[in-house]
């Protein structure tokens, strides 16, 4: 099994596919739960770390899990740059489904109970009923959280493609045009005004005077946020839907 997230920005086809295939190797021989890691490029507080233990005798850059980090605030990331030996943690994995499911027997065991219940009965007259009793039952944790962070049996390959999450404003705006001290896509105009990100859509943008704020036009939405509030996103949309009048925007 290859886990994939579909907002990453991925440059060197032929390098990425190697890697894919070296963690494949890897899953196989080691029995073990693989991903892939990023060499970082920056002191990024938004992405999850690994440090790598004990280089293992498959390929030339594949390691051991010593640990994973989750989002450490940025003079940690400092320190962990510093090291050498920590890598940024893609959400890319790669494992047999079987040493899959042996590790979320061992660490999930209520979830595996649940997805075995549903698997026993799929084709069945129950499917559907058995799918949403089961559903309602299993806790909503990542694979980071609920496996990876506990298993003996985790292993990194280093990757050496250019790879990048575009999974927030900040991550997204490394892909716009310069123009000035600013990044924009679309249609702007700003004077006076420095190290702002604009994604404009229909109208023209005018900015006067302005510094470190991400503008973007969505239609029906207009957003101005700080830029330092980025991380924060999840939890504002979050906040409009919950507001009874709002809820038809999102």
């Amino acid at each position: 099994m290859i886990v994939l997230p579909s907002d990453h920005y991925v440059e060197g086809e032929q390098e990425f596919i190697n890697t894919i295939n070296e963690a494949v190797e890897v899953a196989s021989k080691k029995r073990g739960l693989v991903t892939i890691g990023i060499t970082p490029t920056r002191a990024e507080t938004g992405y999850g770390y690994i440090q790598t233990g004990e280089k293992i005798a498959i390929g030339e850059n594949n390691y051991r899990v010593e640990r994973f980090l989750e989002k450490p605030n940025v003079e940690v990331v400092r320190d962990l740059l510093s090291l050498g030996n920590y890598v940024w943690n893609s959400g890319i994995f790669v494992w047999r489904a079987d040493s899959y499911l042996r590790e979320m027997e061992k660490y999930l065991p209520k979830m595996y109970k649940s997805l075995s219940t549903i698997y026993q009965n799929l084709e069945t007259d129950e499917e559907e009923k058995i799918i949403r009793e089961q559903y309602e039952q299993i806790e909503g944790i990542s694979v980071d959280f609920g496996i990876l962070q506990k298993t003996r049996k985790g292993y990194v390959v280093k990757s050496n493609f250019i790879w990048d999450d575009i999974g927030n404003f900040i991550s997204l705006a490394r892909f716009l045009e310069k123009k000035g001290a600013n990044l924009i896509r679309g249609e702007a105009f700003l004077e006076q005004s420095e190290n702002c990100y604009v994604f404009g859509k229909d109208k023209l943008l005018i900015g006067f005077g302005i510094k470190d704020l991400i503008i973007v036009d969505s239609g029906d939405i207009l957003l101005i946020m700080d830029k330092n509030k980025d991380q924060e996103i999840k939890s504002l949309v979050d906040s409009i839907k919950y507001t009874p009048h709002l809820k038809e925007y999102m």
